[in-house]
C-alpha cells in the first residue's frame, strides 16, 4: 500500500483551496491588461445580447389558383349546365369554372354547344346519347348528372370516349324519406279511400 502511494503523483498547490485563493488575489491586485478588457467587454456583450430570433414567415392567404403543376396559368374550366340548378350550386360551381347556363335545349342545340365546354351538368330531362358524347370528343371530360339515376347517360359511349360520368346518389335521400312518411299517413288515415268517395259524390 505504501509503494502504492508513492506512485500517485502529488497533488499541485494549484488544485488546493488556498492554491484558488492565491490566485485569485493576484488576479484582483493586478489591474487587467487592454487585451485582456477587450476581451472581457466582447465576452460580456455576447452575453447581454439576447439570441437574434427569427421573423415568422406569413404564410400566404389560401385561394384558388389556376396554376397547374409546371406553374403556367391554367383557363378556367367551361361548365354547361343543361337544366335548372339552384343558386347555390351554381355559385359553388363559379368559384371554380366558367358556367354558362342553357335550359330547354333542343338535341340538335346541345350536339352543337357541347363541344365547346369541360364538363356537362344534367338531370333527367336532357339524354347524353352517343352522338352527343361524339360531338364533345376532344373536349368534353365529364358528364355530370344532378341525380340518383343514370339512365339518360350512355355509359358505354363515355368510357370509348373517355368521359367520366358522376352523380349524386343522396341528393333525395330527404325527399325519398318524406314520401315514404307521407304515404305511411295516408294509408293510416284512408286518404286514398276519402279522396274517391269524395269524387264520387258520397
Amino acid at each position: 500500500m505504501a509503494a502504492s502511494r508513492a506512485l500517485l503523483p502529488t497533488p499541485r498547490a494549484a488544485a488546493s483551496p488556498a492554491g484558488a485563493r492565491a490566485r485569485l488575489a493576484a488576479a484582483s491586485a493586478s489591474p487587467p491588461s487592454a487585451a485582456g478588457r477587450a476581451r472581457l467587454r466582447v465576452r460580456c456583450a455576447t452575453l447581454s445580447s439576447p439570441a437574434p430570433v427569427a421573423a415568422a414567415a406569413e404564410s400566404p392567404a389560401r385561394r384558388i389558383s389556376r396554376a397547374g403543376s409546371d406553374g403556367a396559368l391554367r383557363p378556367k374550366p367551361a361548365v354547361l349546365v343543361a337544366e335548372k340548378l339552384s343558386e347555390a350550386g351554381l355559385a359553388v360551381l363559379r368559384e371554380f369554372a366558367d358556367v354558362e347556363c342553357a335550359y330547354g335545349m333542343a338535341p340538335a342545340e346541345l350536339l352543337a354547344k357541347v363541344s365547346e365546354f369541360d364538363a356537362l351538368i344534367v338531370r333527367s330531362g336532357t339524354k347524353v346519347t352517343r352522338e352527343v358524347l361524339e360531338a364533345g370528343r376532344g373536349r368534353l371530360r365529364v358528364v355530370g348528372r344532378a341525380g340518383v339515376g343514370i339512365d339518360n347517360v350512355d355509359l358505354q359511349a363515355a368510357t370509348e370516349a373517355g368521359c367520366l360520368v358522376v352523380n349524386a346518389p343522396t341528393a333525395n335521400t330527404v325527399a325519398a324519406a318524406e314520401h315514404g312518411i307521407a304515404l305511411l299517413a295516408s294509408m293510416a288515415r284512408n286518404v286514398s279511400q276519402a279522396d274517391a268517395a269524395l269524387k264520387a259524390g258520397e
